[in-house]
């Protein structure tokens, strides 16, 4: 596959060329610039039309990047509206990797300021209130798809935090704490086997941190504390995450509670019963289709002066991630800039 563009740019695209000396402009930079302006046109009247979360996910992080404000916020309308218990890992992971660009402290070159819709929006937690709605709204689909999700082997590859976050929810709605500490253990293994450490009782303990707590092991049953193994791995009480002093405790508060005396409440919520939430998710709102094509005429406008600075940023890939990924999209076909050989 290559790119094919035309010798004589349309009126549109003239002043974009004009920014800079024909000496300056190499081959990439006259692709970018055929490419911006074969766009144009499908992008001033529609919203955004894409169906695969990957997708969605990989345009919010280029518009992250080149600060892209409606952009990023029409990805992330998509993906709460895509959201389900099949991606919700995919997303959560994903969106918890995504962030601002660090600028370069030795670049004296003046960057182009963020592509808003007013100015209400050049702040710089943006991107990080975009992400904490939708993560929000992550985490509540998780809670009620509990027994699938933690199953799924998609836990396995997320981040500590995100482990930390599901798993010690209070509206958690699992079935048994077992399936709790399975999901922590086998993430605990897989992630030992990253760091390349052996999965000794020293090594599971620094790395699952406050993950030994997760499971609420006063709401298992004597028989599920005391297993050998859960699902390949250890159980509770014979992996090693627990001391000895832990475990006497756990057990006798099982104990007591099978024969319905009281008994002091363990740490760490460890005794509490987990229950419903009653949040509502975030609900995202891009506007009126009036609204929408309005944004996108300015969104086209901003793009269209900030082109130069942007290729001059080096972000050439991700503005043809872009180009590719609505037209591909909106037209469910290749660009016509990308002819096949």
């Amino acid at each position: 596959m290559v790119l094919k563009v035309d010798n004589e740019p349309s009126e549109e695209s003239k002043p974009i060329l004009e920014s800079s000396a024909a000496s300056e402009i190499d081959e990439t930079d006259l692709k970018m610039q055929e490419a911006y302006k074969n766009i144009t046109s499908s992008m001033k009247a529609d919203p955004l039309t894409i169906e695969k979360p990957a997708v969605a996910l990989d345009l919010f992080s280029t518009a992250v990047k080149i600060q892209n404000v409606p952009l990023a916020k029409q990805c992330i309308e998509i993906l709460n509206n895509h959201l389900n218990r099949r991606n919700v890992l995919l997303i959560l992971d994903r969106l918890s990797k995504c962030e601002m660009p660090n600028p370069d402290p030795y670049d004296v070159e003046p960057s182009a300021p963020p592509i808003v819709e007013d100015d209400n929006q050049r702040t710089e937690d943006w991107v990080q209130d975009l992400i904490d709605n939708l993560r929000n709204n992550c985490l509540l689909e998780i809670d009620k798809n509990a027994d699938h999700v933690l199953k799924q082997k998609e836990m396995l590859d997320l981040s500590y935090g995100d482990m930390l976050s599901i798993t010690t929810r209070d509206t958690l709605l699992v079935s048994s704490e077992v399936l709790v500490y399975s999901a922590i253990m086998r993430w605990c293994i897989e992630e030992c086997r990253r760091r390349t450490l052996q999965t000794q009782k020293i090594n599971l303990k620094a790395v699952l941190r406050d993950l030994v707590y997760a499971p609420r092991y006063g709401l298992m049953s004597k028989k599920e504390f005391l297993c050998r193994t859960i699902d390949g791995v250890k159980g509770p009480d014979r992996s090693g995450i627990l001391d000895e002093n832990e475990t006497e405790r756990i057990l006798e508060y099982i104990k007591r509670r099978g024969k319905n005396r009281p008994s002091k409440e363990l740490p760490f919520k460890g005794s509490v019963p987990r229950k419903v939430g009653h949040e509502k998710p975030w609900i995202f709102h891009s506007g009126s289709q009036q609204g929408q094509r309005l944004q996108r005429q300015v969104y086209l406008r901003q793009v269209h002066h900030q082109l130069p600075h942007l290729l001059d940023c080096g972000l050439r890939l991700n503005f043809l991630k872009i180009i590719y990924f609505i037209k591909e999209q909106e037209h469910h076909k290749p660009p016509r800039i990308f002819q096949k050989s």
